[in-house]
């Protein structure tokens, strides 16, 4: 867990935005005694049936959420920015809206805009808190294994109701409810992924119907990855705050993720339907030769592309294959979807940004010289999310109505944009130490 020194020091430069549980100190319920927060020292037994955790006074949440606003500037200037968000309590019921998100309600960030670009919210369960949890881990490995035994036994043991894939729950955790997607999809109200992106893409995979999802907090187990913005040392503690009443006062920041609708059409018929958070890749598959691919607009030609491949992405997916193949890299709230080119036969050929409502349909021609294969969130070879493209077929794609919701640390996209800061070092410069320093003729960082 995290220590206090390293808490103090991440509220202090506002890396922080979560307001942490504190334990509560002996023969009292607040913290003027000097009590410890909850996930300094080692950690409790999975089973153990530890008290809900007291929350700090309230002089001190209001300086805690002051802090999470907007840390420190390093280039010693103070943006004028003047967040439409709140963060002194839980917004008034008049302003929450139902049917967004599966078991909560939702009030939207940015509120004062005139655009209403209903993406950005804070989320109010609909029972002060979730009951119904479902757990995804990375398959293979062992990490993620403990770590789902240890918060799926501490989530049980206080009570809420613990579900773990079928494959999970015949081969590791019998302890542990098997997940069925028609009887327990309608009771859900939070998703836990322990893993990297493939384990969040997995996991939106799992919920076919476009109807609201429950929230989804990711916990980072796997390699560089945009969708996990918690690290899993801080599991319990992040879980605490969600859990218990007194902390429904504090803002659970969330993103509404968009994700496209692919229909597969040949024969004059409707093939199969996939619902993607990233991309939908439609390229050569194992042909030597390029594919010829017709592109339409909302029924308008836009052009016939000879490449390796088309890739239609949402913003989520505009920092993954669309992003290896020259396409720009989108915010995660921005309305858009991104048609990049892979390797055009052409130098006219520039990744296009175009409107999120618009049809976008890909057609293969009978001309084209081979078939070609379509993939669906990156899963080449993972039998229903890949599919062989025969000629004369199509893919249309249109925006889902229902959106996957990510529990964010930070308001608004700053998630996303310490993520490309932080992985991908985005924009660096000498002034600044961006830029990696040689030595001895091999670089480090």
């Amino acid at each position: 867990m995290i220590p206090r020194r390293l808490i103090s020091s991440l509220r202090a430069r506002g890396r922080l935005a979560v307001s942490l549980p504190v334990a509560a100190a002996p023969g009292g319920g607040g913290t003027a005694g000097g009590g410890e927060p909850r996930g300094s020292g080692e950690e409790q037994p999975p089973d153990s049936q530890e008290p809900p955790p007291a929350p700090p006074p309230p002089a001190q949440q209001r300086q805690w959420r002051q802090q999470g606003q907007r840390g420190p500037s390093k280039l010693n200037y103070t943006t004028k920015f003047k967040p439409a968000y709140s963060t002194n309590g839980a917004p008034p019921p008049a302003s929450l809206e139902s049917g967004v998100v599966q078991g909560a309600k939702v009030s939207w960030s940015d509120s004062l805009s005139s655009l209403k670009l209903r993406r950005r919210c804070n989320l109010l369960w609909e029972e002060g808190h979730p009951n119904c949890v479902l757990l995804v881990k990375k398959p293979g490995d062992a990490a993620a294994s403990q770590k789902l035994k240890e918060i799926g036994s501490w989530l049980k043991g206080h009570g809420l109701q613990v579900l773990v894939e079928r494959p999970v729950a015949q081969a590791e955790f019998s302890e542990f409810e098997a997940f069925q997607p028609s009887r327990h999809n309608p009771q859900i109200d939070l998703c836990i992924t322990l893993g990297g992106d493939g384990t969040v893409l997995h996991l939106a995979s799992l919920f076919v119907e476009d109807a609201p999802l429950p929230p989804v907090i990711s916990f980072a187990m796997g390699t560089l990855g945009f969708l996990t913005p918690f690290n899993a040392s801080m599991s319990r503690t992040v879980l605490s705050r969600l859990l218990w009443p007194p902390w429904q006062g504090e803002p659970v920041f969330c993103t509404l993720r968009s994700r496209k609708q692919c229909e597969v059409h040949w024969g004059g018929q409707l093939q199969r339907v996939h619902h993607v958070l990233n991309e939908c890749l439609i390229d050569r598959g194992a042909s030597p030769a390029m594919v010829q691919l017709e592109c339409f607009v909302d029924g308008s030609h836009i052009t016939t592309a000879q490449a390796d491949g088309l890739i239609i992405a949402t913003p989520s997916g505009s920092t993954a294959y669309s992003m290896s193949a020259g396409g720009p890299m989108v915010a995660p709230s921005v309305p858009c979807t991104l048609i990049t080119p892979v390797a055009p036969h052409s130098l006219s050929f520039r990744p296009v940004v175009v409107p999120e409502h618009s049809v976008i349909e890909v057609h293969l021609p009978q001309s084209s010289r081979s078939h070609a294969r379509a993939s669906f969130d990156g899963a080449v070879g993972a039998g229903r999310h890949t599919m062989r493209m025969l000629r004369d077929s199509s893919i249309l794609c249109r925006t889902s109505r229902h959106a996957l919701p990510m529990i964010n640390m930070h308001p608004l996209d700053e998630d996303w944009y310490e993520g490309i800061t932080q992985k991908l070092s985005w924009t660096g410069s000498l002034r600044h130490g961006g830029a990696p320093s040689f030595r001895g003729g091999s670089g480090q960082r």
